[in-house]
């Protein structure tokens, strides 16, 4: 069984000035969430990642099953099985101007609901490494489809708990 740790940061720092009608006025604040992730099945670990890229064809739908997922991840032959979601992350690749991707439509057939959009050069992160989300029938397929016109190359990543069969 292989072991996993990993550390997700994110730093979100602004700052603004305006000088309206009645004085000058200025604001800064930084918004700071960094996170590790130790080797294991418990809260705030996880044992099992995955990752691969992936071209979605204009007019397309990708889907991915959680617990069938192929073995693009650390050169080996086999498949990932995650039980336990703890992070997902989606990075669009392509820079052509209007194209974007919708992150956890309904399903193939249906892209009127969706998690987020997410436009060229964007990127689209959850993570829960204290509990996670646990991957069941009704959810463990993600869907994203891509209405633009043209096609949307994607990174796609998931770290959660669950098995490695390397065949």
């Amino acid at each position: 069984m292989p072991t996993l740790s990993g550390s997700r940061s994110a730093t979100l720092s602004y700052s603004w000035a305006d000088t309206p009608a009645f004085g000058s006025r200025s604001e800064s604040a930084s918004i700071i969430n960094s996170r590790s992730i130790a080797n294991g099945t418990g809260s705030g670990q996880a044992n099992a990642a995955w990752r691969d890229r992936v071209t979605i064809q204009a007019g397309q739908v990708y889907s991915v099953a959680l617990d069938n997922l192929g073995a693009t991840a650390f050169g080996y032959a086999g498949r990932v099985v995650l039980t336990t979601l703890k992070e997902m992350r989606v990075n669009v690749r392509t820079a052509t101007e209007n194209r974007f991707v919708l992150v956890g439509v309904v399903g193939p057939g249906d892209t009127t609901g969706y998690s987020a959009r997410v436009n060229r050069g964007g990127d689209y992160a959850v993570a829960d490494y204290l509990d996670g989300w646990p991957v069941t029938g009704g959810n463990k397929t993600v869907y994203i489809a891509n209405p633009s016109a043209g096609s949307v190359e994607i990174d796609i990543a998931f770290v959660g708990v669950g098995t490695t069969q390397d065949t």
